[in-house]
């Protein structure tokens, strides 16, 4: 027995192995299985609050342009004509692309097949029979919402399905709508199935990492459409707004600096442009504007206020340091000549500077205190800095 007792241990340990073995393949078969619906189930979410999101950010474009044809920088038409051509761009994915119709069914944009631009859908059916265009239309004007139906792949003259989420944007009798195709989502999660191994749940992990991250990168190119003005590619109001409270922290952080604003506005503007024209205006609100961002350091905002006002926010050692970069670039634009049509334009700034008062007063007040500072200094003969 004694001599036995080893070989039965061993048979044993062998025999457990096996059994762990096979609960392991069971194991991994159910996780399988489990991870094939889980998976699938949470890659559709995933990719239907994601086109969802991509229509919204594809109206906000929409409504930057519109917003600068309503403030008179540019004409509708212009208006229009850009934000066809920047949505034109803005391909994502094998198959990604925004595509517009108006109210009537006008095909407006689309990416790739530029052919049935300008043709008249309203009456056009899927392969289903289905009038998807007519629905589009009626789901965008509703409030929004999913559409499904079969449409070609770029490249392919064979319809396959598709769901897309549709946004009507009123100020233009405009419907905007993105979408995927079933077929892709469906093949992204075999793909993923035949991948799988002893280290699939970290496989996975990375590869929704990489779809999170290339989706917030491709967003986070069209919003800088949307928060840098079109003219002087300075940063709009609307984004100052949202960096408010991350330039407040900064402030909290480094008490041992000052947060300033210079608030700066070109002197006689209206002149300029009743003289010279606005395309003389314009050159000249590019050179303020190119003016301030060489001398912005790393923390530092050039905002356009609007018009031919800006604002320079940023953080300096002390008082004295603000002072000198508004001189600097004051000094700077009343050195510079601009050459319109064979005739010398000069341009000079008048600024005015607030240090923020933490604790004292809000981030707004420090605006307003500017911007009275800036009209001081036109009150006492402008080209110069108030403080």
């Amino acid at each position: 027995m004694k001599n036995n007792l080893p070989s039965l241990t061993r048979l044993h340990i062998h025999n457990r192995l096996i059994g762990l073995s096979v609960l392991m393949a069971v194991g991994i078969l159910v996780f399988l299985l489990f991870f094939y619906h889980s998976f699938s189930g949470s890659l559709q979410h995933e990719k239907d609050t994601q086109t969802r999101y991509l229509s919204e950010v594809g109206v906000k474009v929409l409504q930057h342009f519109q917003q600068l044809a309503a403030t008179g920088q540019i004409s509708d038409q212009e208006a229009q004509r850009l934000a066809i051509g920047v949505l034109q761009q803005a391909t994502y994915g094998d198959n990604g692309y925004f595509w517009i119709v108006d109210g009537a069914g006008t095909m407006l944009l689309q990416p790739y097949a530029p052919t049935q631009v300008g043709r008249d859908f309203s009456d056009w059916t899927d392969s289903h029979g289905k009038h998807i265009v007519r629905e589009f239309i009626a789901t965008a004007k509703n409030g929004g919402g999913w559409v499904s139906y079969y449409w070609p792949k770029p490249h392919n003259q064979e319809q396959f399905a598709k769901v897309s989420y549709v946004i009507h944007f009123q100020p233009w009798d405009w419907v905007l709508g993105t979408g995927v195709y079933l077929d892709d989502t469906r093949a992204n999660v075999y793909q993923t199935m035949f991948q799988a191994s002893g280290i699939l749940l970290a496989l996975f992990a990375g590869f929704v990492v990489a779809m999170v991250l290339a989706a917030h990168y491709f967003l986070r190119q069209l919003e800088g459409i949307a928060i840098r003005d079109a003219l002087t590619n300075l940063h709009t109001m609307r984004f100052l707004r949202e960096v408010i409270p991350s330039i407040l922290g900064k402030q909290q952080r480094e008490g041992n600096r000052v947060l300033a604003t210079i608030f700066i506005d070109i002197d006689h503007f209206k002149k300029v442009n009743d003289q010279y024209g606005h395309t003389c205006g314009d050159q000249v609100l590019v050179s303020v504007a190119q003016l301030m961002m060489a001398l912005t350091r790393a923390g530092d905002f050039c905002v356009r206020y609007g018009g031919e006002e800006f604002v320079f926010i940023g953080f300096f050692s002390d008082e004295a340091a603000v002072v000198q970069v508004a001189e600097r670039i004051r000094a700077e634009a009343a050195r510079q000549r601009f050459n319109f049509r064979r005739t010398e334009v000069q341009v000079t700034l008048s600024a005015g500077i607030a240090i923020y008062r933490a604790g004292e007063e809000s981030f707004d007040d420090m605006l307003k205190r500017a911007d009275q500072k800036m009209y001081e200094a036109k009150a006492q003969g402008r080209n110069r800095v108030a403080i």
